[in-house]
């Protein structure tokens, strides 16, 4: 399987009124969502789509469960997942310890870390370059990429 990539232009963060450069980005051609990938797992499982369904959902159910009691969540060898903590804007930091409040905290972010069992699945992949009827390269702009 070949990764397929467009030319993004982005712009230089650091210089906003410079003309920005093209760079390779992935290209996403499209959504796979639950029941594709139940229908998948289904065919090599003994469960039917709709018990793939029901686990997945018991997942998304118990994962985040852990995570607020402050468990990192390990799911074998796909990768391991983990809350972070936003500082608030008002929050620049303390001298002491005992000065940090929960008013230091904006909310929190799901932080995931590929296993390197999948990484190595996707360790040096093929590339194909998509037509370029799939980005117009003379006017699409980005600051962050996609």
């Amino acid at each position: 399987m070949a990764v397929p990539y467009v030319s993004r232009k982005r712009l230089n963060p650091r210089d906003l009124d410079a003309e920005g450069k093209f760079y390779p980005a992935p290209a996403y051609i499209g959504e796979i969502g639950v029941n594709k990938i139940a229908e998948e797992i289904s065919e090599s499982t003994t469960l039917t789509p709709t018990e793939v369904i029901g686990v997945i959902r018991s997942l998304l159910l118990i994962v985040p469960k852990y995570l607020m009691l402050g468990y990192k969540v390990r799911l074998d060898s796909f990768g391991i997942f983990k809350l972070g903590l936003k500082n608030a804007d008002t929050c620049k930091g303390h001298e002491k310890a005992s000065e940090v409040t929960a008013n230091d905290i904006e909310g929190v972010r799901v932080i995931y870390k590929a296993d390197s069992m999948l990484s190595a699945k996707l360790d040096k992949p093929e590339y194909v370059k998509l037509d370029a009827k799939y980005i117009n390269e003379e006017t699409e702009q980005t600051g962050s990429g996609d």
